[in-house]
């Protein structure tokens, strides 16, 4: 199950079962561990109607299966039930829960979900799941970011690219062009000045790349001193060689790092859709290779 949804319910002001297709429990939160006194380890596995006896009822049975079956939703007041979770705790003071039984879809597997809230605490409820739901989002965006963004220029990263290409390769009548660049001399950089200032070197490589991109261009950094550019809607050689040349370009002037003037070229290969591949990864290992053969002749 997803961790972030699981670190989502676990902070939650109320009670959160996650029951399979077999009614059988595959999530208890913190709030009915601190309530119930029951952990998750000794529950998890175990049916629902095994761990509250009551839901062996008819009406709960009843609930449970048109949520799982026709994905209805069903509301049941304190006033039914009185209340779920039964005063164990000392630090719990007597309240009115009210339940909500509702089918949800979780990584593409059917769940039901109980939810279990204080009547008389049901804004602050609310109020912490805005909370956590903007908590959630914010996080996704960065986990997005680590996934697809490399950390050191920012840019678009090696399986950005990747699920790019397939995207693209499953459009109809697409064609693109796919530029493996290789920075000449960066090794020595490093060696002569440092590390640090090779990875200075990188940002400000990849800061001219953003600089001068257009629309239907995206730059991509692959690993060490290793680029792509992915230029769409073109794959004739006419229109190759600007691009080469763009790149080349890119390079002439020196980088300034620490007042010293640092110049380095670059290998380029190109691999062209359809013709040089039908995945992701030939084309990327075509322009590795094409890349290769333009090193070797230096």
């Amino acid at each position: 199950m997803n961790d972030l949804y699981v670190a989502i319910v676990n902070q939650l002001d109320n009670g959160i079962i996650l029951l399979d297709e077999q009614l059988n429990i595959q999530l208890w939160n913190k709030w009915l561990i601190k309530y119930t006194g029951k952990s998750e380890e000794e529950v998890k596995g175990l049916p629902i109607t095994t761990v509250v006896p009551r839901f062996d009822k008819k009406i709960y049975a009843y609930m449970f299966e048109k949520a799982l079956l026709d994905k209805q939703k069903s509301f049941c007041s304190a006033a039914m039930h009185q209340y779920f979770v039964e005063n164990k705790c000392a630090k719990m003071k007597p309240t009115r829960q009210n339940i909500l039984i509702q089918h949800i879809q979780i990584e593409h597997t059917s769940h039901l979900m109980i939810e279990l809230y204080d009547v008389s605490n049901h804004y602050k409820r609310i109020q912490n799941l805005n909370k956590y739901l903007k908590s959630s989002i914010d996080l996704s965006k960065n986990l997005e970011y680590f996934v697809y963004y490399d950390s050191l220029t920012n840019l678009p990263n090696r399986k950005f690219v990747l699920d790019r290409l397939e995207r693209l390769i499953e459009e109809e009548d697409k064609v693109f062009s796919l530029f493996f660049i290789d920075l000449n001399g960066f090794k020595a950089v490093n060696d002569q000045y440092g590390h640090l200032q090779g990875d200075l070197l990188l940002q400000m490589f990849a800061e001219r790349c953003n600089q001068f991109s257009q629309k239907q261009e995206v730059w991509a950094r692959l690993g060490g001193d290793e680029f792509v550019l992915l230029v769409e809607h073109m794959t004739t050689a006419n229109e190759v060689e600007p691009y080469t040349e763009k790149v080349h370009e890119l390079l002439r002037e020196p980088f300034i790092i620490e007042e010293q003037q640092i110049v380095i070229s670059a290998s380029i290969g190109c691999a062209r859709f359809p013709q040089d591949g039908a995945t992701a990864k030939q084309l990327l290992n075509v322009a590795d290779y094409q890349m290769y053969l333009q090193k070797a002749k230096r």
